[in-house]
């Protein structure tokens, strides 16, 4: 039976600008939360490889509460196509979505200051060990948007809102 676990402690990516968890007691959809608890109403660019109902659902969830005020999404083509129950609740987490090669997974969160969270979990459920960084660095942010920006993009069939 897993003992419950107290979670690290998040701080203000403001003050602690780079902060490094390596963790079982997060989930991805947590550690989102808690960043624009710091940052306000926030854009977020997301990459990941995977997609899980838990972590669209609680985007969902910070959408419909004015939390993230637009939502983008760089998908690996593969694990969509294999993936297409999830492809209703991608739509409606997501205000762009963009197909493409992918394995890496990263979180832009543009609120009151530039945020990004590496992590190694998917958005999926994880329950193992997973590694989260968080940086607060403008020019660390401009540059992941930068790079996902130059990929070669696909829609899938029936992708379009």
């Amino acid at each position: 039976m897993r003992q419950l676990r107290e979670k690290p402690t998040i701080l203000d990516p403001c003050v602690a600008e780079c902060q490094v968890f390596l963790t079982d007691a997060f989930q991805l959809g947590y550690v989102l939360e808690q960043i624009l608890a710091f940052t306000g109403k926030a854009k977020i660019t997301a990459s990941t490889f995977g997609n899980g109902e838990e972590f669209l659902r609680k985007l969902i969830m910070l959408k419909n509460k004015g939390m993230i005020t637009e939502s983008v999404l760089y998908c690996d083509t593969k694990a969509a196509e294999k993936n297409a129950k999830m492809h209703p609740l991608l739509r409606s987490a997501y205000d762009r979505i963009n197909f493409c090669d992918n394995h890496s997974k990263v979180l832009v969160i543009e609120g009151a200051y530039p945020v990004v969270l590496l992590a190694s979990q998917n958005q999926t459920r994880g329950n193992r060990l997973e590694n989260y960084v968080i940086i607060q660095n403008e020019d660390t942010a401009e540059y992941c948007l930068k790079i996902l920006a130059q990929r070669k993009t696909a829609q899938l069939h029936g992708f379009n809102h």
